[in-house]
Parts: structure tokens; C-alpha cells; sequence
């Protein structure tokens, strides 16, 4: 009996035996199990996103509100916290780098290395976006800006106490944003 007529006779009985409705019920659960790591990951990356995007505006707010910077300082602020982190996403440098250094070097321990294992999985996301915010926050005032450690402990202060009012419900995240751009639309005044 030829290769052929194996191959035919074995799929035949096959059929009869179920096989092929056990091999879709397969196919059928890998195509799931791919479809649901691919909407995870979509949640996932929408997930960072937002919270990117709130934790940039309350930096940004706090910058405004405790230091006065204006539309200028506030988007030279906004483009080196996004080199910083995109030094931190292309691991370049780690967010317990900075924070190591922040402690020994300026002597600021602001808890950037702590980890939370009981939060869930989206808060995990969330509490490391806020990490590494954080780090690009703080590193972006002491590299751009030349601030210290007591005006860095300021800055954190005043970003801490707009997260406060955020957690009290005082104040939202789309309050924030609407503040911003109305402080991002009046462009810097030069006097002659």
C-alpha cells in the first residue's frame, strides 16, 4: 500500500473517530488565546498611555504653580522628561539607577525602587509609569534646569500635593488637562 493510500486510509477514520472536530476545537482556542494576548496588549500599552499622559500634565501643573514656568520652561520641561524616558524605555539607564543615584549622589531617597506584588495587574502598569515618570521627572529638573536636592524635594512636594487633590476628587486629570493647555496656549511674551 502506497504512501498516499496510508495517509487517505488513516484520515478517513480520522473523520469517523471525531479527530478533526478535536484538531478546530485546537485551532479554535489557539486563535483565542491569540486574540486575547493581543487585546491585553493593547490594553496594556492604552493603559501606560493615560497614565503617561495624567502624570506629564500633573508635573507639568506643578512646575507652573510652584515655580512659575511658563509655556517656554514648561516645553523645554516636557522634552527632556520624554528623553529621559525614552532613555529609561530603550534601557539605557534603569529606574533604580536613578533613583541609586538621586540617594547617594544628591541624598534624596523619594522611594522610586519600592514595588507593590499585591496591586493588580493594570495598577502594576500604572505604578511603574508613575516610577519612571518620576525619575525622568526629577532628572529632567537636575540635568535641564539645575535644581538641587531641596528644590527637587520642592518640586516632588508640590507634584504630591496636586496627586492629593487628585485622590480627594478636588481636582480631575481632565481639569488638569484643560489648566495646561490654557497655559500652553498663551505663548512666552518677550519685552524689547
Amino acid at each position: 500500500m502506497g504512501f498516499a493510500r496510508a495517509r487517505a486510509r488513516k484520515e478517513r477514520k480520522a473523520i469517523s473517530k471525531g479527530e478533526q472536530k478535536a484538531q478546530r476545537a485546537i485551532r479554535a482556542s489557539r486563535q483565542n488565546v491569540r486574540g486575547a494576548y493581543a487585546y491585553q496588549m493593547r490594553y496594556d500599552k492604552a493603559t501606560r498611555t493615560e497614565a503617561i499622559r495624567n502624570l506629564s500634565a500633573c508635573f507639568m501643573l506643578a512646575m507652573n504653580e510652584g515655580y512659575g514656568f511658563g509655556h517656554d520652561r514648561l516645553m523645554l520641561l516636557h522634552d527632556k522628561m520624554q528623553d529621559m524616558l525614552d532613555c529609561i524605555t530603550g534601557k539605557y539607564v534603569t529606574v533604580e539607577e536613578i533613583a541609586g543615584y538621586l540617594r547617594d549622589d544628591i541624598g534624596m531617597d523619594i522611594g522610586l525602587a519600592a514595588n507593590d506584588p499585591r496591586a493588580t495587574h493594570q495598577r502594576q502598569i500604572e505604578l511603574k509609569a508613575v516610577k519612571e515618570m518620576s525619575a525622568a521627572f526629577l532628572m529632567a529638573l537636575l540635568d535641564g534646569f539645575g535644581f538641587k536636592a531641596k528644590r527637587l524635594g520642592d518640586a516632588y512636594t508640590c507634584v504630591a500635593d496636586i496627586s492629593d487633590r487628585v485622590n480627594r476628587k478636588e481636582i480631575t486629570y481632565d481639569d488638569i488637562h484643560k489648566r495646561l493647555e490654557k497655559i500652553m496656549s498663551k505663548k512666552g511674551r518677550k519685552t524689547a
